[in-house]
């Protein structure tokens, strides 16, 4: 019975491997320069450091064959986070090519083979991968009361006009530098003219995202003035306010350095705003783990997976490992793991426990 146990086992995997394809790592192979400066004659320490910096390098040379050019400014920014918190763990394979050493300085030639699918997911859950064309068009209806000025500039209201103010040329020159996709404001006609309305407007031009609010400039004494700054987030289709911030300084600058120092303050989270709503309407492809344990058939194995790949948003179930009774897989997946398996709980294919943990799922088929 042992030996019969045995051979079934093997005939099971061996079916298994031949039906589903085992997946292939994301392997990228490039030649990458490390620098390293020498102290103390430490050779060995500024060995490392050329390392890192070269294994620095070739994470950027990876990244930018998924990323457009609209979107290197943030990777030149947030990049080294990333490779900070992977350190060795996207490096499969290298090889040091050649070292010279030129003063207090060690360049190392460093042939690197690096695993880029972590890489991938987390571009991809920062929407770096989407071009500027395909990202939320974001329009700009912020109030402007400028120093000297009795009454704010709004492009939307009244005869102001179809051009932005100062402000918002400013902050959306810089929107767009950084890969954002502004578009410019149309004065309305008829009844949106009559009832003018930031939200209309936006409507009407198509906007995906609107970036509305104040700022004002009030004087306190001779050339020192207040400027406060309220502005809201928010999604046109919905007309939900997504987020919204308020800032507040004084200062005698120049009203171009204020104006500056208030989009500094408010960017980022601006711009994590409009990514956060890009990934809601179309999230990345994600890969995430799924573990099948207690296989005893292949026909109810089969219709989990089955069930699995209709569900919306999993493209494709892949193995990567079989231990007796128990099958691993990388699943790609657009949306929530945690959702995907709880559409599979409800078709009641088979009893079997299902828990989602972190990246992971994992199915238990229990015995009949």
């Amino acid at each position: 019975m042992r030996i019969y146990h045995k051979t079934a086992t093997c005939i099971i995997s061996l079916l298994f491997l031949v039906i589903t394809p085992l997946i292939c790592r994301g392997d990228t192979t490039l030649t990458v320069y490390g620098l390293g400066s020498i102290e103390n004659d430490n050779l060995a320490q500024a060995e490392q450091r050329a390392l890192d910096d070269a294994f620095a390098k070739a994470a950027l040379q990876a990244a930018l064959r998924f990323v457009p050019d609209s979107s290197v400014a943030d990777l030149m920014q947030l990049l080294p986070e990333y490779t900070a918190s992977r350190r060795m763990q996207d490096i499969l394979q290298y090889q040091i090519a050649s070292r010279a050493r030129q003063g207090d300085v060690l360049q190392l030639s460093v042939d690197v083979k690096i695993d880029d699918d972590s890489l991938r997911q987390w571009l991809h859950s920062r929407a770096l991968t989407i071009p500027r064309a395909h990202r939320s068009k974001v329009l700009l209806a912020i109030s402007y009361l400028e120093p000297g000025s009795e009454a704010p500039y709004e492009w939307w209201a009244g005869k102001a006009g179809t051009s932005y103010s100062p402000f918002e040329t400013q902050f959306g020159r810089e929107l767009s530098r950084l890969g954002e996709n502004v578009i410019r404001p149309r004065k309305q006609t008829g009844e949106a003219f009559c009832q003018p309305d930031p939200l209309n407007s936006a409507h009407a031009v198509g906007a995906d995202v609107l970036i509305t609010g104040t700022i004002a400039y009030t004087p306190v004494l001779d050339t020192l003035y207040e400027c406060l700054f309220e502005v809201s987030l928010v999604d046109v289709a919905s007309g939900a306010v997504m987020s919204s911030w308020s800032v507040s300084r004084r200062g005698d600058f120049s009203t171009e350095s204020m104006n500056s120092l208030m989009i500094g303050e408010v960017i980022r989270p601006v711009r994590a705003g409009i990514s956060q709503r890009i990934l809601s309407k179309s999230p990345g492809v994600m890969k995430k783990i799924l573990c099948v344990e207690g296989i005893s058939d292949y026909v109810t194995y089969q219709s989990m997976i089955n069930a699995l790949m209709s569900v919306e948003g999993v493209s494709r179930i892949s193995i990567t490992g079989i231990h007796g009774h128990s099958i691993c897989h990388v699943m790609e997946i657009k949306g929530s793991l945690f959702d995907a398996m709880e559409n599979l709980k409800r078709r009641q294919i088979a009893k079997a426990d299902i828990m989602v943990e972190n990246e992971t799922a994992y199915i238990r088929i229990l015995r009949k």
